[in-house]
């Protein structure tokens, strides 16, 4: 095969013409004429192997039946030489084998070749149809007219002969006028039209060669369409392999593809010869003569009226609209393009050449998603054929469609694409196509959406940027969040300039630090974050890694500033997005904001479950006292002899309708910290002095105890609010006792000397002080010796006997004797068992508390154990 591509095609047309010239020297003109038909097998197999190879230029299809036409039409010829060489005068009902064959085979090949001819279907409006029938028509009659004029006017008729002659006329009619009007692949159908129409003329007259072997024109009739349809077979092979079936200019808007084309010519002089040839040699014209002629005549007249009227039509509407296109598409600033309903170029604007480089020959005739992107050819050429037959000419609210558009320097754009209704020279054809150049908007847009995913400052990621870092990987990672404390402080040494050239220079050694596929962000004033694809192990080691690289000196000018970091960490989970990591991680920092700087820590379930209660007790607080949750409970502090109650602790109880009952010394805390502990202390103050002032009219004196925060001690409305509610309920300021916790001697800001302050100004205005859960704390004995305290709680721990203590009633000993020397009462607080009350009251202390003896209690429920006591106690 290679060998053969060498060969020049001269040498194969030279050695095609001495292989013909040798059949017909050697052979009978009858048998030359059907070996010479033969040699059409050579293109046939070439074009079948160009279809199977996929080389073909043109559709699959078309040469896929064109070449089984010729090789049809080969193997006729070659069958018809075999016959006329061994039986040549067999005859079947008075017809000759061949002629029957080659009638046959021209009904086959007219099946096969019409259909590769008519498709694609060419989009014509009525007009245009009608045109391509009167040509049909026409050009049959007058292919029909010679042949009866010179052949079947003297009677000879014979039945292969009529019919092929028929349809061949028809047939080649057909082929001629699909070749000569193709809009769609119109390049390649001007060539393998008119040689289908050859072929077929030449298989017709072998038909009649074959019908009729008593003539002596029928052997040189064969043998020249014998050579013939070689010629007619190769225009074929050229036109469907070979020719590109849109290269050429496209059809012009509303023009005649036929008109430049001498369609009538030959016909028409053909079927005047023979009617001049026929008249001279003194025939005459016999009806189906004047019939065939007529028809002929008429068919011309028709079409050339009709191609009147849609010219004449054609020219109106280009008047009526010329200078609407003219306004339209030379004075847009966007490119304007006419495609027709194959979505092939027509015409385009003056702009196109200015906006996008591109030239009539780089555009017309090609379809216009030739030059979109192949991932959105498709989308972009659905949404054209979906609008190809709307009437809409108003921009405004045209749909769009976005497309990468490549130009003629093979740069790709970004463009909007709009459908303006169709092009009037065209109606129902075609779609006025508006494209605009959006890349330098796009452009824009992409800056500006990045300038909103990063921070102004540092260059980081901010929040949108962070969610925009893309979906979580299946491996996981985690998500850190760093504290910068300090830079308050910086700014307002070395100024707010100095501070934000901290921030930039953290951000710096931050990204400096972290991997290739890490995320940094900056997640708040003096907040960072970054997602790493690490592990738990490599993020928690990233994380003190970071926090020992922010912690290192700062030097700005001269000075030197340092930075306090904490880290948070939490895990990255496909099924949580960045928002709900973030807040986790923002979790663990708070967790880790309680140490001391450099506190790096994890979030868990725990430690959200105890911000949440804290949250939520933090909301509430405030309004539930209106809603009567907080409640006033009394456990009775007992005489341990008699078993009678001398005195109470008034004790604060928040019912929470969600996390149950809150104690005291939480109560308390959180009240102060979220700054409602005064008013917490009024509600409480008036609801125990007048329930105290009630008791002690109906019943013996008894005094009541209350807990405080050391804060509150050194608040002159505290002292104030005392003043004023036991001047109001009447009571004695000995009734009350101010308990501290042994806790608070050593933590807090009023601990130390300045506790012992405001405790010894409550003792000098007769209010007596109390030290609670003593002994549970580092307290030593001998500072009791110094503090002005009258009432001193000994906690449980300190009298309780575990059996890894022994020693228990020794150690109670003590306290109860030391508080005696200093003047206190001793309280044994916790009594919870019976050793335990035997062990207190064996070292001489004479009261006690605890959930032995009474557990807090409402007031309803004291007076009832006040009430009992009474009626026990010995008169």
């Amino acid at each position: 095969m290679n060998a053969l591509r060498s060969v020049r095609p001269s040498t194969f047309v030279a050695g095609g013409l001495a292989w013909a010239l040798a059949v017909v020297v050697l052979l009978p003109l009858t048998t030359a004429g059907g070996l010479l038909a033969a040699g059409v097998l050579v293109p046939a197999v070439v074009m079948l192997r160009a279809v199977h190879r996929g080389t073909a230029a043109g559709p699959r299809f078309r040469a896929l039946l064109l070449g089984a036409a010729l090789l049809l039409t080969g193997a006729t010829g070659l069958a018809c030489a075999v016959i006329t060489l061994v039986v040549p005068d067999v005859t079947v009902d008075g017809v000759t084998v061949s002629a029957r064959l080659c009638l046959i085979s021209l009904v086959l090949v007219v099946l096969v070749t019409l259909p590769g001819l008519l498709r694609p279907h060419q989009h014509r409006d009525p007009l245009g149809r009608l045109r391509v029938c009167l040509d049909v028509v026409g050009v049959s009659a007058c292919l029909l007219l010679p042949t009866w004029v010179l052949i079947f006017s003297d009677g000879y008729l014979r039945g292969p002969s009529a019919i092929a002659a028929f349809l061949g006329a028809v047939a080649t009619a057909t082929a001629a006028v699909a070749g000569v009007h193709a809009i769609r692949h119109r390049a390649s159908l001007r060539w393998a039209g008119p040689g289908a129409a050859l072929a077929l003329t030449c298989l017709t007259a072998q038909v009649i060669a074959a019908d009729n072997p008593a003539n002596p024109n029928s052997a040189l009739a064969a043998v020249a369409a014998g050579a013939a349809v070689n010629v007619a077979a190769w225009v074929m092979w050229w036109g469907s392999v070979r020719v590109d079936p849109d290269a050429g200019p496209p059809v012009p808007a509303g023009g005649e593809p036929a008109a430049g084309f001498p369609l009538f010519a030959l016909p028409v002089l053909g079927s005047s010869v023979a009617v001049v040839a026929r008249l001279v040699h003194g025939g005459d014209l016999d009806a189906t003569s004047i019939a065939l002629a007529v028809i002929a005549l008429l068919a011309v007249a028709s079409r050339e009226f009709v191609s009147a009227i849609a010219l004449r039509r054609h020219a109106e509407l280009l008047t009526h609209h010329g200078n609407r296109l003219r306004s339209l598409m030379f004075g847009s600033s966007d490119v304007a393009v006419v495609l027709d309903t194959g979505l092939a170029v027509c015409w385009q604007s003056p702009a196109a050449a200015r906006l996008f480089g591109l030239s009539d020959q780089d555009v017309l005739g090609r379809p216009i998603t030739a030059h979109v992107h192949r991932d959105q050819a498709g989308a972009v050429g659905a949404f054209l054929t979906g609008r190809l037959h709307e009437d809409r000419f108003d921009l405004a609210d045209a749909p769009a469609v976005s497309a990468r558009f490549r130009d003629g320097f093979g740069r790709w754009r970004d463009t909007e694409w709009t459908v303006g209704g169709a092009d009037p020279a065209m109606p129902g054809r075609s779609i006025v196509l508006h494209i605009r150049d959006v890349t330098d908007q796009r452009e824009l847009e992409q800056a500006l959406q990045q300038a909103s995913h990063l921070d102004p400052l540092t260059g980081l990621a901010n929040t949108r940027g962070l969610r925009r870092a893309g979906p979580v990987a299946a491996d996981g990672g985690a998500l850190l969040v760093l504290e910068l404390g300090g830079l308050t402080a910086i700014a307002d040494v070395h100024g707010s300039e100095r501070s934000a050239a901290v921030l930039v220079e953290a951000a710096r050694r931050v990204r400096t630090r972290i991997g290739d596929t890490d995320v940094p962000a900056r997640v708040g004033d003096a907040r960072l974050a970054v997602v790493t694809r690490n592990g738990a192990i490599g993020a928690h080691l990233l994380a003190n890694q970071l926090v020992t690289a922010l912690t290192a000196p700062y030097e700005l000018d001269g000075a030197t500033a340092h930075l306090q970091v904490w880290a948070g960490l939490s895990d990255l989970c496909p099924d949580t997005d960045v928002d709900e990591v973030l807040r986790r991680a923002e979790l663990g920092l708070r967790v880790a904001r309680s140490q001391p700087p450099g506190g790096v820590e994890w979030y868990d379930e725990v430690i959200e479950q105890r911000l949440v209660r804290r949250s939520t007790l933090e909301q509430d607080l405030p309004t539930a006292i209106d809603r009567n949750e907080v409640e006033l409970l009394f456990q009775p502090v007992f005489e341990l002899s008699g078993r009678q109650p001398v005195g109470v602790d008034a004790i604060l109880s928040w019912r929470h309708p969600s996390l149950g009952r809150l104690p005291a010394d939480e109560l308390l805390a959180l009240a102060e910290d979220l700054g409602v502990l005064g008013d917490l202390r009024r509600w409480a103050l008036h609801r125990t002095c007048r329930q105290v002032a009630a008791w002690r009219g109906r019943y013996h004196p008894l005094w009541f105890s209350i807990s405080v925060r050391p804060g509150e001690l050194g608040d002159e409305v505290f002292h104030s609010g005392l003043d004023e509610v036991l001047s109001a309920h009447r009571l004695p300021r000995s009734a009350l006792v101010v308990e501290v916790s042994e806790d608070d001697l050593h933590q807090g800001p009023e601990s130390g000397e300045r506790l012992a302050e405001h405790l010894r100004r409550l003792r000098m205005s007769d209010v007596r002080t109390a030290v609670g859960h003593f002994g549970a704390g580092p307290t030593s004995l001998s500072r009791l010796r110094v503090l002005p305290v009258d009432v001193l709680k000994v906690d449980r721990t300190v009298f309780s006997r575990p059996e890894s203590a022994p020693a228990a009633g020794a150690i109670m000993d003590v306290a109860v004797t030391l508080g005696r020397r200093l003047g206190m009462d001793v309280i044994a607080d916790g009594l919870s068992t019976d050793d335990d009350l035997a062990t207190v009251y064996a070292t001489g202390c004479r009261l006690g508390k605890g959930d032995l003896l009474a557990r807090p209690m409402p007031a309803e429920h004291v007076e009832a154990l006040i009430e009992h006591s009474r009626d026990t106690s010995p008169s």
